[in-house]
């Protein structure tokens, strides 16, 4: 499979600069589903990415964010949280260039740059999926999902819920209720949108103090763990979302599968397809 990085990327990405603040940051951050904005001028300088403003609803203030906080954050300048010199890939290069990139060194996403090095897109584990289309149906889900499923109870705090995620690096917990049964699910995503009206009208309350079942998404879309990867990564593009869940019978959790898993089960595939 010979694709260059040019044909599935994100083309004219968010883009901020270093000196601008953070306030833009939060209006940009959830540009056509993104999640990340590529900090620069004329040159990638950096990346700032949703879990990097979320960590600032957990770590800027002890408890609860008053209204001067807030100020404080929507006025701090981009450079005081951005990632600085994010590794990028050059929009010529081969897509298993990326994909091993990402896979080995763990990034969720990578700014694409000309051989200027000025930024033209920007990829992400959900444009990778697209491959899936052209390759055989190899393995099922159950193959790569992940059985250990951290969740979390409908009545926990938004930001004990954010606390967790960052923790542990997740972008999303299943919700459960008093029965352990499923009734939504929280992402990353959820979160931000709170806590990016929280600083854009200085009110603590949209995000702080409210509970998981609040924010959750209540719309759950789920996969057998006998249908194939190919099929699940289909779903995940055709419905913009980054995982499906897999139940058993009482509504219980019996795993998940991320856009990250079937990123990895990708890199498996076209590694193998290269050895032959």
């Amino acid at each position: 499979m010979n694709v260059n990085v040019k044909t599935l990327m994100i083309q004219n990405p968010p883009v901020i600069a270093k000196n601008d603040k953070l306030i833009s940051a939060f209006k940009k951050i959830n540009e056509g589903g993104i999640g990340r904005i590529i900090v620069a001028n004329d040159k990638i300088e950096g990346i700032l990415t949703t879990r990097d403003l979320l960590s600032l609803a957990v770590t800027y203030c002890k408890d609860t964010c008053s209204q001067g906080d807030l100020y404080k954050i929507s006025s701090s300048p981009v450079a005081d949280y951005m990632t600085s010199n994010p590794v990028t890939i050059y929009e010529d290069d081969d897509v298993f260039n990326a994909i091993n990139i990402m896979v080995t060194r763990n990034f969720g996403s990578l700014p694409v740059v000309d051989l200027n090095q000025r930024p033209v897109g920007i990829v992400t584990e959900r444009e990778f999926l697209l491959l899936y289309k052209d390759l055989g149906e190899k393995y099922p889900v159950k193959a790569f999902m992940t059985t250990k499923v951290q969740t979390i109870y409908k009545e926990v705090k938004l930001e004990q819920a954010v606390k967790l995620m960052i923790k542990r690096g997740f972008r999303r917990l299943p919700v459960v209720d008093d029965d352990n049964k499923i009734i939504g699910i929280i992402t990353a995503v959820n979160a931000l949108k709170r806590l990016a009206k929280a600083v854009e009208k200085l009110d603590p309350d949209y995000f702080y103090n409210k509970s998981v079942k609040e924010v959750m998404t209540t719309n759950i879309i789920t996969i057998d763990e006998m249908s194939s990867i190919n099929r699940a990564a289909m779903e995940m593009i055709v419905k913009r979302i980054g995982s499906l869940l897999i139940l058993n019978r009482d509504n219980t959790i019996k795993g998940i599968i991320t856009e990250r898993d079937l990123l990895i089960a990708l890199h498996h595939l076209l590694f193998m397809e290269r050895l032959k």
